[in-house]
């Protein structure tokens, strides 16, 4: 791969300047060149992996305080249901 290639690898936009499709095989002549780009793509997959793992937490976050928010609610609603009861009856 020539170092044209490996910088075209990181930078999509430069890739399509210089008519490049994604499609399109690269041509590898070199092992270091091969290694190289297989360590950006792994570090491109970690990122995307941190990138999901932070929005799932977030996410489970939101649900647990949808959660708590929800059985406080159910609690008013009970509470409310038992002193309408308790009014109904003293009348």
């Amino acid at each position: 791969m020539t170092t044209e290639a490996t910088n075209t690898a990181a930078n999509p936009d430069k890739a399509k300047a210089n008519g490049q499709q994604k499609g399109k095989p690269r041509v590898l002549r070199h092992p270091n060149d091969v290694a190289s780009l297989v360590l950006m793509q792994i570090d491109a997959v970690n990122a995307k992996k941190d990138d999901l793992t932070i929005a799932v937490k977030g996410l489970a976050d939101t649900a647990k305080q949808l959660t708590r928010a929800y059985a406080q609610q159910q609690q008013v609603i009970a509470k409310l249901a038992k002193r309408v009861e308790e009014l109904e009856k003293g009348k």
